[in-house]
């Protein structure tokens, strides 16, 4: 039988106690020392983490700096051609209406304006080089305007510029401005432009100063 510990010296019986004591203090105290660095771990690692993080911010403006860059400028000679196209322009060289489709006529059927689709390539065509040329102007000293029209044909695959009955310089006084104009028309790939009709009036009035001749 196992002799129990009152049957052991009273000094041997205290070095007992003591050696138990101090085994389990030493146990406490690796737990406490490994808990103490896991905290020390985590709360050296979150400030680490947070300053190592790109700001929200600086990401954004990143973002929209990289957009900007992507981004064309604007075109100004765009910017008067659409509001051109979509009710009229004025600058300090010239002044210009609506483009407007006047009519169109396929065979013997023929429609008015309202009626007829309309002709994007031929209307910016127009615009552009009516409102990219102002020196084609007539020689004047005071403030004239001419109702440049453009027949579309089809079937013929021309374009031909005329002087309207809208503007006050007419007939052989808007023959050297109407030459003008046509020069700067683009050829256009007639196979590939949409059309219901054959034949197109395209018309738009343009305003000129005047030179400041006089005359």
């Amino acid at each position: 039988m196992r002799p129990s510990e009152h049957s052991l010296p009273p000094s041997q019986r205290g070095t007992s106690r003591r050696l138990g004591a101090g085994v389990g203090s030493g146990n406490v105290g690796r737990v406490q020392l490994v808990v103490a660095t896991i905290i020390a771990l985590v709360l050296g690692a979150v400030p680490l983490y947070y300053w190592g993080r790109p700001s929200p911010v600086a990401s954004s403006d990143a973002t929209s700096s990289a957009a900007s860059i992507s981004r064309p400028p604007v075109d100004p000679a765009k910017s008067l051609l659409a509001a051109a196209l979509d009710g009229g322009v004025q600058t300090e060289a010239i002044g210009m209406g609506r483009v407007w489709v006047d009519s169109c006529k396929r065979g013997n059927t023929r429609a008015t304006g309202d009626q007829c689709d309309r002709q994007p390539f031929f209307e910016e065509a127009l615009v552009k080089a009516v409102l990219e040329n102002p020196s084609c102007a007539p020689k004047s000293g005071k403030q004239v305007s001419i109702s440049y029209a453009l027949r579309v044909d089809y079937g013929d695959k021309t374009v031909q510029v005329f002087a309207g009955k809208t503007g006050s310089v007419r007939k052989k006084d808007a023959q050297p401005s109407i030459d003008c104009i046509q020069q700067m028309l683009p050829p256009p790939s007639w196979d590939v432009l949409p059309h219901q009709y054959t034949k197109y009036i395209i018309a738009v009035l343009a305003t000129y100063p005047g030179d400041g001749t006089g005359r």
